[in-house]
């Protein structure tokens, strides 16, 4: 079993409610849906295209649930995987954990999961542990 660690950088940002507001237009509970790309360095090199979709019950946190396509490089294989999130984000930090659902081209056979952490304003970091059959 291989470990991969760190840094996630946002590149892009788009969330919205179900009827087309932006989500800091509107305020109180809310429901959202969304999407982020997502650069990884470190033992991860690549890209991640990310859908989401988010529960607020309340203006201070969120739950969150979604699929992320990853396009990169994990110990010296290329190939592409995708990830289903959970996790949330109160107090500033978002935390998610997430598993590896499938993957193709060098990376076919890959498993694992691992979490990830975000400070608001801040690159976010990651865990994965994984294997490659």
């Amino acid at each position: 079993m291989g470990t991969a660690n760190g840094n996630a950088e946002m590149k892009s940002w788009d969330e919205r409610t179900w009827d087309g507001k932006r989500y800091d237009e509107v305020s109180g509970p809310k429901q959202t849906t969304g999407s982020m790309t997502v650069e990884y360095t470190g033992d991860l090199a690549g890209t991640g295209e990310f859908r989401f979709l988010m529960d607020y019950p309340d203006a201070e946190s969120c739950r969150a649930v979604g699929y992320e396509v990853v396009t990169g490089v994990l110990g010296g294989r290329s190939g592409s995987f995708v990830r289903e999130h959970r996790g949330g984000f109160r107090d500033g930090v978002s935390r998610g954990t997430f598993t590896v659902v499938s993957a193709s081209g060098g990376l076919a056979g890959l498993t694992g999961s691992g979490s990830i952490t975000w400070h608001m304003g801040e690159p976010g970091t990651y865990a994965f542990e994984y294997s490659v059959s």
